[in-house]
């Protein structure tokens, strides 16, 4: 950027809300931060020449214990309902004794398996929104 900001990483913040970019920084174009409360963070005021790079993980966090939440998107959650009600309708199935709690448990298990595939099938595209990687971010001109 042609700036008077030192390090521009640690003055600026930004988020994506749908497909829009924001960014907001906690400094002036002269480089003094700003202290008053409500107006801390505002839009940046500086022209950028070369681009801007923008560097993040989006890999979800990893479940360790039973009390741990799913990091995916709110779109996957009945998902994830029917994966875990498919495998407990097979250990049903695997664990009874009267073969027709078995068949019965396994046609439940196979009902969840549809609805599971047919979900990732749909809201796929959203679901790998949080693998990492290089992204393209093309910005509207505004003038």
């Amino acid at each position: 950027m042609a700036s008077n900001i030192t390090y521009p990483d640690d003055r600026a913040e930004w988020f994506i809300d749908g497909d829009k970019l924001c960014l907001i920084t906690n400094v002036d174009s002269s480089g003094n931060t700003r202290t008053t409360a409500r107006k801390q963070w505002k839009a940046i005021s500086e022209s950028v020449t070369d681009g801007l790079l923008l560097h993040y993980y989006g890999e979800p966090n990893s479940v360790v214990s039973i009390n741990d939440e799913l990091d995916l998107d709110n779109t996957m959650h009945l998902a994830v309902v029917d994966y875990v009600k498919k495998c407990l309708y097979m250990d049903k199935a695997g664990s009874a004794l009267d073969p027709n709690i078995t068949a019965a448990a396994m046609q439940l298990s196979n009902v969840h398996q549809l609805k599971f595939d047919n979900s990732i099938r749909r809201y796929g595209m959203r679901k790998r929104d949080k693998t990492g990687g290089s992204r393209v971010l093309k910005s509207v001109s505004l003038m």
